[in-house]
């Protein structure tokens, strides 16, 4: 675009062009990281100017610092994206670079934030985001966001922000205005320079435009060429952001159309004139077309005026608009007087008198690279350098008393003369109407530009104070010299020049103070050791200036070189280093009347204009600035004459004896209250404070409050010794000396003296000395009933407010016993609805607050009495006002308030904070965040969390993203495991089960989520008592889907953020030394693992084996409680469904058999895990089984053992002699606990129904008989007569199935009528499950018979064998499945079949006929006539070991059982013996 001025250009050319500018520029800026970062610094510099020039005053709203903090992290994400190779990682940063850089971008040009421009801030966001842009290869956004920065600011664009491209698009189009400029400017310097005439237009002025010319120009020449650069600044910013705007109508528009357009013809801001120097194309070389801005001027000249336009119009004046008299404005610096040039040199100066000369001028004759006309020499003010102008004396003029961005400031405005062009660095800083003498020098601007903002505290408190002083002593001096224009010096010992101000090197760049005790860093940087320890203890590992990581957190010595050196320095300026050291003391605290340094709630004195931002000590010298009023009235115009107050203490001094010396009480209680009253009449005089502040007086007083009985006197002795101890501390210094006078006044206010209490806080009496007195019962009475203040002798403050205080003091201090223990007196006492309903009132709030924090960690269940009752809007406001230690208690109350039992009502809460207040609280909250002190990050982090939460979890949220890593973050620190542990316990609240006791039972939850009830049972009836049943059938339905969204919403963004990060943390935790924090792990790991199962799959379950599966396997082997086993097996449940995860989980198979096993019998999970593992074909299962004989007894005098079932941990036996036995059946092995003989032959069979309620015998002596079951004993309580014998038996609570002689089965319905069902197959075995029986018959066949209707169908048919007989000998039903025993055919001795589809499930290869069959959760047994029991796997039917009965001789196995869990294995013999194994 450069070369023609005027133009046609095709639109497409255009585009071209600047997408093809534009895009060189971009991608330069990309590559070149040194370059941003300087730029960035730049920028960052002239912010922190800004907050330099601002007032001290000036509170900065954590709006604003939302809206600095969002541009500061966009810049920083967007480095991360360029920086990084990882594709994905890059997107996501550029993503969340846009939503921060946008912010900005959006803001409202013509306001500010935090004092800075918003127009500034807005250009600088639009650059990074073409940068933005330009990474995701988008030609036509970076080129849109460039020119909307030169639309919005185009003057920082054109100086800061891209001056190059600049050149490139729109000088080109200048021509006419640098022309025009220059043939101004050429006229001007005509007329200054002598013998001009001579000179042809083309010479070079440079070489005369030094400081003589300067001196020799007339006060109309320089306000000539002031306007002259101010038209000029004004023309170049309009017509730059006009073309701007056209740039962008062509990038808008369709890129397809042919129409050629034509550009605007640029204005010119004054009236119109051939420029000459249009002719050639060339620019001279000392047209500029903006001033090197130095970064510490701010933003100053680019503010807008009182008429709308911006004073920016101005910032191309030079050095000589210092001369402006403006009486209508007020002091200030003008940044546009006295801005030097970045690369000046330095020269040097001498003072003479109160004014400065030059003493040597490195070089008079200036080139044209170094100076330009737009740049603004130096100025300062000398007396002999010009004659004094008429009527100009008294004018003021624009001061550069601000010294670049330091707040020196001044009431007056100096009248001065020019000294210096722009080649000089030396300042000079006058005042003519200041009343003292203030020099400041320095010898070298850019060193006092960085120290001033370094040090910007310590010079506003040295200048201050000092100038003022001057003032006061000088006023008489300059009165009479009025028309002089004297320069504005510090006093002699106060001149901060760099001689006297102490090397930077002495300055701890942390605290800005000299160093008491430096040490050095490995990474070279020197700090004051409580500064840097301070540092590392919030959890930082970097060096604070150079970002390197430390190595170790170990300090090294001190620097005793550095030491000795500032010990030298001090010792060479005595009265400096006494200065500097009173500057930072004052700086840091100021005295309350008493004497004794308050401590402010508020962080700055602005925010004392909040309304009701005050502390306690705060409202109390408001209330009392009578008697500071008093305390100063020394004047004949004071409260009352001179000769009133001889009069009062005259009137004082005959009672004054009485009440020190009388021994009546009765006069003394009079003199108590002739006193009062002539102290009423004083008006709080200072000499009558004083007379009646003697010791002895004041012992008179306490005497008084010990002895007397009548209430008035008592009130009217303490507010007046109240009043004594506000204006003076040694009167509560003479009460605190004997520890009799403080248990007198305690004992006064627990009789009810509510101004006691007063009294007693005024004291500031220890911890020690209020628990002593168990004063809190009292103190809760006297907030519960408001004390009404009396108008005759008001107290300094109301009693119920020291209560307050003094409660808060007494539950914040003291151990962890004393405070729940006075915690639960103000619970008991019902101090809190109080409490509540005081929040309204500001000087207060912070104290309640404490207090209800304190209530609400000792007895969590009054959460909800407080959450019902509280307006949270105190709360918020509170916050919004104080430090860090008052946000710290706001969050942590909140933090511990939406823990509340109800999910609904905890919603509400949280609803509440987030759109209560005038500021967005979330953002608040987020700010906050990133500078909260460590211990408080976790609270705000979970509360933010929760907050974001109240919605759907959206694609990207800056609150939960900055809240989850800030928890992660502190998860990670293991050198501060306390941080860890509150980080825990944080993320077991997010899960929100809460009993109404407000303690977390995720874990009792979890646990009944794996089949362990007992605890949720005994956990929910003890909850049910302390409801009422009415309410919670209402609100169970509306609360369970509450708390179930609400669980999924947290588990879900926990386990999402950065692909499962916090399981990596997590892991972390475990291997803690801590028992407490492995604990919480577990608990948190194990509700998140189990949440992956029900939420919908994002691939973060992989990040959570990888972490968590070794873990959760270790607390299954190692651990020896119960319920952690049972949490762990939860969690390993969820990896069962994973394939990968399965596979290997098999590899620790043989590791957690064992454990899993036995915890069957607490948690189903277990089983499912076993059966899981034992499904894996890389699963050996003969190695996991193993089994130890217990026993082998001895029965044969009771003849064979023809029957035995396990039930509920007893054995019972029947035998052929018409014996059942109960035994015992323990892991020691068997005990005999009843022997019933009521068959009177032999007893063949056993049975148990489901229903497990009864036992049902058949015997040979044809009866059938039923046995009620107790706890280790049977009892017959029915006998049927069959008429058969009965062979085997299965019955329900309707039918009695049984086999008898013959073919067929006997059917018998309890009513005593017997049917026969034959089916032509002899039954040797029967099983029955609800109203079908199947019957194992000859011929390797099996029937089903269904009982209602007494019909039969074969169930299964067995293949027909030539040789031998082929029956089924044993039948099984579990778990839908049919097991059938029987002989061997072709190998195969028995198979299972499903019930339902009557398919072959699997099949027992083996040669052995199969006898009997047992079958446990894991096993199948089988029993062969050898006596050998072989022992399969469940789920595959294989067989993994034989067990051989000990037996002797041809002894079969004649029964077989198992009990359920798979612990135990029975098998009794045909000879009488009993053998039992324990199954490991």
């Amino acid at each position: 675009m450069a070369g023609n001025y005027r133009f046609v250009m095709d639109q497409k050319d255009i585009v071209r062009t600047l997408i093809t500018t534009v895009g060189s520029f971009t991608q330069d800026r990309l590559i070149n990281k040194e370059q941003r970062i300087q730029h960035k610094e730049q920028c960052a510099e002239r912010l922190a100017a800004e907050d330099g020039s601002t007032d001290k005053d000036m509170e900065v709203r954590y709006s604003d610092q939302a809206v600095l903090a969002n541009l500061d992290w966009g810049i920083e994400a967007l480095e991360e994206a360029i920086n990084t190779s990882n594709v994905e990682t890059k997107h996501a940063r550029l993503d969340y670079a846009e939503k921060m850089l946008q912010v900005c971008a959006m803001l409202t040009s013509d306001q500010k934030t935090a004092g800075v421009p918003n127009s500034y801030l807005s250009a600088w966001a639009h650059l990074n985001l073409s940068y933005l842009w330009k990474l995701r290869n988008n030609v036509h956004n970076p080129v849109l966001h460039i020119l909307q920065m030169f639309i919005i600011d185009p003057f920082f664009a054109r100086i800061d922000f891209a001056p190059e491209l600049w050149k490139e698009l729109f000088l080109p189009h200048m021509s006419s205005i640098v022309g025009w400029y220059s043939e101004a400017r050429h006229r001007l310097m005509m007329e200054a320079i002598p013998d001009s005439s001579d000179l042809s237009f083309t010479a070079d002025f440079d070489q005369f435009f030094n400081e003589s010319l300067i001196f020799s120009m007339r006060p109309d020449q320089v306000e000539k060429l002031k306007k002259l650069e101010q038209l000029y600044g004004e023309s170049l910013d309009e017509n730059t952001r006009l073309f701007a705007k056209y740039y962008k109508d062509c990038m808008n528009s369709d890129s397809t159309a042919s129409k050629k357009v034509m550009a605007p013809m640029l204005p010119i801001a004054e009236p119109p004139m051939t420029p000459l120097h249009e002719v050639s194309r060339s620019i001279p070389d000392y047209v500029k077309f903006g001033p090197i801005l130095p970064k510490s001027a701010g933003f100053s000249p680019v503010l807008k005026s009182k008429h709308g336009r911006r004073e920016g119009n101005n910032r191309m004046m030079s050095a000589t608009s210092v001369y402006s008299h403006n009486t209508d404005e007020s002091a200030a610096w003008d940044p546009h007087d006295g801005v030097p040039e970045e690369n000046e040199d330095d020269s040097e100066y001498k003072e003479i008198g109160s004014a400065l000369q030059p003493k040597k001028l490195r070089n008079r004759t200036h080139s044209p690279s170094n100076f330009s006309p737009v740049d603004t020499p130096k100025t300062s003010s000398s007396k002999s350098s010009s004659p004094k102008p008429e009527g100009n004396s008294r004018k003021e003029s624009k001061s550069i008393l601000r010294l670049l961005s330091c707040r020196i400031t001044d009431s007056s405005d100096p009248t001065s003369l020019p000294i210096s062009p722009c080649k000089s660095n030396d300042h000079s800083i006058s005042s003519g109407e200041s009343d003292g003498e203030v020099i400041v020098c320095f010898s070298n601007t850019k060193e006092m530009q960085k120290s001033c903002r370094k040090n910007r505290g310590r010079a506003h408190s040295m200048s201050y104070d000092n100038v003022n002083i001057r003032t006061s002593e000088h006023s008489s001096q300059n009165e009479s010299s009025e028309g002089n224009h004297s320069c504005v010096s510090l006093p002699l010992s106060e001149k901060l020049t760099p001689q006297s101000r102490p090397p930077k090197d002495f300055v701890c760049p942390i605290t800005g103070q000299i160093f008491n005790d430096p040490v050095t860093l490995e990474t070279g940087q020197t700090y004051e050791r409580k500064a840097i320890e301070e540092w590392l203890n919030r959890g930082n590992t970097t060096c604070p200036i150079t970002r390197q990581p430390l190595s170790s957190s170990a300090l090294p010595k001190t620097n005793y070189v550095l030491k000795r050196l500032i010990t030298s320095w001090k010792e060479q300026h005595p009265e400096l280093a006494q200065e500097i050291s009173y500057s930072e003391t004052h700086r840091n605290s100021f005295s309350s009347p008493l004497g004794k340094e308050i401590v402010l709630v508020s962080p700055s004195p602005k925010s004392s204009k909040v309304p009701g931002c005050k502390s306690i000590d705060d409202y109390v010298n408001q209330r009392s600035k009578r008697f500071i009023r008093a305390a100063v009235a020394t004047s004949p115009t004071s409260v009352i004459s001179q000769a009133a107050v001889e009069t009062i203490i005259n009137g004082l001094k005959p009672f004054v004896p009485c009440l020190c010396t009388s021994n009546n009480l009765q006069e003394c209680e009079a003199a108590v209250l002739a006193i009062a009253r002539l102290w009423k009449e004083s008006k709080g005089d200072a000499a009558v404070h004083s007379y009646l502040s003697k010791p002895t007086i004041v012992n008179g007083f306490v005497e008084i409050l010990s002895a007397s009985l009548d209430r008035e006197v008592l009130r009217t002795s303490i507010c007046i010794l109240s009043e004594l101890i506000f204006t003076n501390e040694n009167v509560g210094e003479t009460l605190t000396s004997v520890d009799s006078d403080f248990d007198c006044l305690a004992a006064l206010l627990k009789n009810g003296l509510a101004e006691a209490a007063v009294l007693i806080y005024q004291l500031r009496p220890a911890i020690a000395q209020l628990s002593s007195h168990d004063l809190v019962p009292s103190l809760v009475q006297m907030v519960l009933h408001k004390n009404e203040e009396s108008d005759d002798l008001p107290s300094v403050m109301e009693p119920s407010d020291a209560a307050i205080a003094m409660l808060e003091q007494i539950l914040m201090g003291g151990d962890e016993k004393s405070r729940s223990f006075n915690a639960l007196s103000v619970i008991s006492a019902n101090g809190i609805p109080r409490l509540v309903k005081c929040l309204d009132r500001m000087e207060i709030r912070r104290s309640i607050i404490s207090i209800l924090l304190c209530c609400m960690r000792v007895d969590k269940s009054c959460r909800n009495l407080i959450a019902t009752g509280i307006e949270l809007s105190y709360v918020l406001e509170l916050f919004h006002a104080g430090n860090d230690s008052i946000r710290g208690i706001c969050i942590d109350f909140l933090f511990e308030l939406v823990q509340l039992n109800r999910r609904t009502l905890s919603n509400q809460m949280l609803e509440i904070i987030r759109t209560e207040g005038a500021f967005s609280t979330m953002h608040t909250f987020l700010v906050y965040l990133q500078m909260a002190p460590m211990e408080h990050q976790p609270a705000i982090a979970t509360l933010l969390l929760q907050l974001d939460l109240l919605v759907e979890p959206r694609k990207m949220s800056i609150y939960r993203e900055e809240a989850i890593e800030a928890l992660i973050e502190a998860l990670h620190r293991k050198d501060f495991p306390n941080q860890q542990m509150i980080v825990l316990d944080a993320l077991l609240s997010l899960s929100g089960c809460f009993t109404s006791a407000g303690e977390s039972y995720i874990e009792v939850w979890l646990l009944k989520m794996a089949g362990f009830d007992q605890p949720y049972n005994a956990l929910i009836k003890t909850n049910l008592l302390q409801k009422h049943e009415k309410d919670l059938n209402e609100t169970m339905e509306g609360e369970e889907k509450a708390a179930y969204l609400w669980e999924r919403r947290v588990a879900f963004v926990l386990c999402n953020h950065e692909k499962g990060s916090i399981f990596k943390a997590l892991e972390e935790c475990f291997k803690s030394n801590s028992l407490k924090m492995a604990k919480s792990s577990l608990v948190i790991a194990t509700w998140l693992t189990y949440m992956l199962s029900t939420l919908p799959d994002t691939g973060v379950s992989q990040a959570a084996r990888e972490s968590l599966l070794d873990e959760f396997i270790n607390v299954l082997q190692s651990s020896k409680n119960l319920e952690e086993k049972i949490l762990a097996a939860l969690a390993l449940k969820t990896f069962i469904n994973d394939p990968a995860a399965l596979e290997e989980l098999g590899k620790y198979a043989k590791g957690i058999y064992k454990t899993l096993r036995k915890l069957k019998r607490n948690s189903v999970v277990a089983t499912d895990i076993l059966k899981a593992l034992m499904n894996l074909s890389s699963v050996n299962a003969m190695e996991l089984w193993s089994c130890t004989d217990i026993v082998e007894l001895d029965s044969s005098t009771n003849g064979e053992v023809l029957c035995m079932l396990h039930l509920k941990g007893c054995l019972i036996t029947s035998h052929s002699d018409g014996s059942i036995k109960v035994w015992d059946s323990g892991k020691r092995g068997l005990r005999l606990v009843q022997e019933a003989r009521e068959h009177m032959k032999a007893v063949t069979c056993l049975y148990v129904p489901s229903s497990g309620d009864r036992l049902y015998s058949g015997s040979l002596d044809k009866t059938i008989r039923i046995w009620a079951l107790k706890p280790e004993e049977i009892h017959c309580i029915q006998v049927h007569d069959v008429k058969e014998a009965v062979h085997d038996l299965s019955a329900n609570s309707k039918f009695a199935c049984f086999i008898s002689q013959g073919n067929g089965v006997k059917v018998y319905n309890w009513t005593g009528t017997p049917k026969h069902i034959t089916f032509n197959k002899h039954v040797k075995c029967l099983a029955i499950t609800g109203d079908k029986i199947y019957c194992g018959c000859s011929g390797y066949s099996i029937q089903e018979l269904d009982l209602c209707s007494s019909t039969w169908s074969t169930f299964y048919s067995g293949t027909r064998k030539l040789l031998g007989k082929q029956t089924i000998n044993a039948l099984h039903i579990d778990d839908g499945l049919l097991y059938a025993g029987g002989s061997a055919v072709d190998g195969i001795a028995g198979k299972v079949f499903s019930r339902s589809s009557k398919a072959v499930m699997g099949s027992f290869p083996t040669g052995f006929d199969i006898q009997q069959i047992a079958v446990n959760n894991d096993f199948i047994f089988t029993a062969t006539k050898c006596g050998i029991i072989e022992v399969w796997l469940k789920e595959r039917v294989t067989r993994v070991a034989s067990i051989k009965m000990g037996s002797k001789g041809h002894a079969k196995i004649t029964s077989l059982a198992s009990d359920k869990d798979g612990g135990m294995l029975f098998a009794g013999s045909s000879d009488g013996k009993i053998q039992a194994w324990s199954l490991d």
